[in-house]
């Protein structure tokens, strides 16, 4: 490949990423026509070490949800920081939440898939899995934290019902920084 040829790849590649920032990105984003569908494969892996895009992270989310066997991400939680003010503490995250239906329940087993499919995804697991029990034995809460590329993402199942929920939420570290120790991704 030419060096022309090659610099206009790469050109590409960093206009379709984008730049890591604390703004919003529509990616993922919800129709309003319900639950947003999550694409079935793998996302693109830039080269490089430096931190990964908002972009390429909604895609871990989805993809690794989607793989996993979860429902669509909810669309209040696709969307849930996209008007956020850019270099505020909602405009950092990054969030998924698939509620669990009869036909799909989020239960353990897929919590632990989507682990597994995030771990794929290069994401690095630091901490041990943290889990709460009921006094019959079943797991009614888990949580582990993944790192990757200045990101932080909690995963975490509850058993909300019969049903449970599954939520993913991902959180630019450098982003996070700038809004001072004690902020709050939510508001």
């Amino acid at each position: 490949m030419s060096r022309t040829k090659r610099a206009a790849a790469v050109a590409a590649a960093v206009v379709a990423l984008g730049a890591t920032s604390c703004g919003t990105s529509n990616t993922g984003a919800g129709t309003g026509t319900g639950a947003t569908a999550a694409p079935m494969s793998a996302s693109p892996r830039p080269t490089g070490t430096g931190p990964l895009t908002k972009d390429v992270v909604r895609t871990d989310l989805d993809t690794a949800a989607a793989d996993a066997g979860l429902p669509a991400n909810a669309p209040e939680f696709a969307d849930v920081n996209a008007d956020a003010p850019a270099g505020s503490a909602q405009a950092c995250g990054i969030a998924f939440k698939g509620f669990g239906t009869k036909a799909t329940p989020a239960d353990t087993a897929r919590f632990d898939k989507v682990v597994d499919e995030l771990r794929e995804r290069d994401w690095q697991q630091p901490g041990d899995r943290k889990e709460y029990k009921g006094t019959d034995g079943a797991v009614y809460e888990a949580h582990v934290v993944l790192k990757q590329r200045g990101w932080t993402m909690g995963a975490e199942y509850r058993n909300a019902g019969e049903d449970g929920v599954i939520t993913l939420m991902a959180f630019d570290d450098t982003c996070m920084k700038k809004n001072g120790t004690g902020t709050s991704p939510s508001g």
